[in-house]
């Protein structure tokens, strides 16, 4: 399996709160919690000093002092990968979502075909009710990395939104489809199964979800 520098669940888990009321606030401050160390980023910029501060900044909660060294560490590293896509990652979590956008735009131009930048992208237009658009971001997603189960849950969310009903549940049962053990894709099955009055389906779906968070190991706090 391919393997990206921003964690597949991470997206998930904000992707289904920026599209679930109440629950965004809760989700991005996990998203920034888990911003990888420096040293994750096989780039140039892994070994100026701001990419240290920056880490520190973002392990002390200073997440406005974070996002300013990753403005720097983007403008003095303008071809790094990493540092593009942690400035957008940063931007997004404290809402400055044009400057995410750009950020995960200057991402694409050095690697066109980088799955967590639509990713990003498709979260910053969701995030701003532009679903037709974050569609298209994750159906980008989808085409590069099939086998993620992220792409195919934003398309069914965003999918859901826009009215596309059976779009929308089509993408949920590839989500499970190439992910079986992904509690994310089957929370969003068991949502389109509901939606389109497959209850005995939408049960099954929901107690396969909760299978898989009761057996995935919780995060020590102090390994963070």
């Amino acid at each position: 399996m391919m393997k990206w520098p921003l964690g597949g669940l991470v997206f998930v888990v904000v992707l289904l709160a920026v599209l679930s009321a109440g629950a965004a606030d809760e989700a991005i401050d996990r998203l920034v919690s888990k911003l990888p160390p420096p040293q994750k980023f096989i780039d140039p910029a892994i070994n100026d000093p701001l990419a240290k501060q920056m880490s520190a900044a973002s392990k002390a909660h200073n997440f406005g002092v974070a996002l300013d060294l990753s403005r720097h560490l983007a403008e003095r590293y303008p071809k790094s990968l990493g540092a593009q896509m942690v400035h957008g990652m940063l931007a997004a979590s404290l809402r400055q979502f044009r400057e995410a956008s750009g950020a995960y735009h200057k991402a694409l131009s050095i690697r066109p075909d980088f799955p967590a930048a639509y990713i990003g992208l498709g979260i910053t237009n969701a995030s701003q009710n532009r679903f037709a658009a974050a569609l298209s971001d994750f159906q980008q997603v989808t085409r590069l990395a099939p086998q993620f189960d992220v792409g195919w849950i934003g398309s069914s969310a965003c999918a859901e939104r826009l009215g596309r009903a059976r779009d929308s549940l089509e993408f949920a049962r590839r989500a499970t489809a190439v992910a079986p053990s992904s509690a994310g894709a089957w929370l969003q099955l068991a949502r389109e199964e509901s939606a389109a009055g497959n209850n005995q389906a939408a049960t099954k779906a929901l107690a396969r979800a909760n299978q898989l968070r009761r057996n995935t190991p919780r995060p020590n706090p102090k390994q963070r």
